[in-house]
């Protein structure tokens, strides 16, 4: 069932004082850094979606600032509801550029990872990491990781280091600013953390019909544990094609969404009209499919993240808009159970669906769940400009916990103009 929502605006700043603008020092280190590395010819790609600091207080997100012609990582701050741009990267006319933020697991810094595609080949990028703190009296760090295609979080952090997955193992040891890597044969593909211990998802492929054709073969995903010992790989379960074609499921399948404090993973599996829910266990794969009933006939899903009660999935989601050739971005909660779930809106975006869109929906528009499971952020600022009312680009806040949804809308503020006066409006 679609239900409504209210909408309210978060105030902005009343005086200078009170707004906490880019800091001059850390965006000229930020950009001699960048700089160096021969990032400014190219443009955002792809982001990851809001990130919420352990404590909550904060959330670290990235949007196109299309007035100034760049992209940016800004950091909201909710006890003084002002937000501030700690990372600012100019537009180019070709390449792309990926920007992932996340948080360290004590709070003291911000992570962006930067990865670099090289233009026209399908070959990996290079892959820098700057660690941005947030606190005074730390200094700001830069880790280049090297050529490599596991630069695209979230990145897990195990006994004081950070991970990325690709065709390698790589880590950053955060107290000694070490890097070090592990070859693994056949790749290791997407990386994830639980229960603190570190899982992988890769591609692999078999043959299948007779020994003598040697062409015939099934492509699929293996997805397993790796031994931080001795870096092999203890393999769970696998899902081929043939298994996802029975399922109508006919597209990709996303990373692995572990259940908070549980044992149970969700997956993403691209369907006809509408995506699936795959639920798997890691002894047993899946255990069982879920198709959304969210009242719509057809729609995509961005990501899965679970409820801390783990009842419900909570989704990124879109469907065709109320007018030709524009799409609306929704807030999707999937109960578990298989009842119908609801959708509740965020924003209209005014664009024809295409392949580069979705793409943009599925990796960069996430939603995340506040670490006491009563809010949800996210935001569509990412898109390009004529594709978002202004008021549109913004961070969004909506609380879950509450029957109407009521949602927060938390202007992007721009140094160089005066911030919009607060309103509020219904939906």
């Amino acid at each position: 069932m679609i239900k409504g929502n209210s909408t309210r605006h978060v105030s902005p700043p009343r005086s200078p004082h009170d707004f906490r603008p880019e800091s001059p020092r850390w965006l000229h280190l930020i950009l001699l850094v960048v700089g160096m590395v021969a990032w400014m010819i190219f443009i955002l790609a792809c982001v990851g979606g809001p990130a919420w600091s352990p404590d909550g207080s904060q959330i670290l997100f990235a949007y196109r600032d299309v007035e100034n012609s760049r992209t940016a990582v800004a950091l909201y701050d909710r006890a003084t509801r002002t937000t501030s741009t700690i990372l600012a990267q100019p537009a180019a006319k070709e390449g792309e550029l990926i920007l992932e933020p996340q948080w360290q697991k004590d709070g003291t810094r911000a992570f962006i990872a930067i990865y670099q595609p090289v233009p026209g080949s399908s070959d990996d990028g290079s892959c820098e990491v700057i660690s941005i703190p947030v606190k005074s009296g730390m200094p700001l760090q830069a880790y280049a990781l090297g050529t490599t295609e596991g630069c695209v979080g979230p990145f897990p952090q195990l006994d004081g280091k950070v991970f990325f997955g690709g065709k390698d193992l790589r880590w950053i040891d955060l107290a000694t600013g070490e890097i070090g890597s592990n070859a693994i044969p056949d790749e290791i593909g997407s990386i994830s953390e639980h229960d603190g211990q570190l899982f992988y998802l890769r591609e692999v492929s078999r043959s299948v019909g007779s020994t003598e054709d040697k062409k015939s073969v099934e492509d699929g995903k293996e997805f397993g544990r790796i031994d931080l010992k001795d870096f092999s790989l203890k393999p769970a379960f696998s899902l081929w094609k043939s298994d996802m074609t029975a399922l109508d499921i006919t597209g990709d399948l996303s990373p692995v969404f572990w259940e908070t404090g549980g044992s149970r993973m969700a997956m993403i599996g691209q369907g006809g009209d509408s995506d699936k829910i795959l639920l798997l266990e890691e002894g047993k794969g899946i255990v069982r499919v879920l198709p959304p009933d969210l009242g719509v006939k057809s729609f995509l899903l961005g990501n899965l993240v679970w409820s801390r009660d783990g009842k419900t999935l909570y989704a990124a989601a879109m469907t065709k808009g109320e007018q030709e050739k524009t799409q609306q971005y929704w807030l999707a909660e999937i109960p578990v159970a298989g009842i119908p779930g609801r959708l509740t809106k965020i924003a209209p975006i005014q664009e024809e669906m295409s392949d580069d869109l979705e793409a943009y929906f599925r990796n960069s528009m996430q939603v995340s769940l506040s670490p006491d499971g009563s809010l949800i952020a996210a935001t569509p600022a990412v898109l390009g400009k004529n594709t978002l009312a202004e008021r549109d680009r913004a961070l969004f806040l909506i609380d879950v916990r509450d029957p109407a949804r009521p949602i927060t809308r938390i202007p992007i503020s721009n140094p160089s103009a005066a911030a919009p006066p607060a309103a509020k409006t219904r939906k």
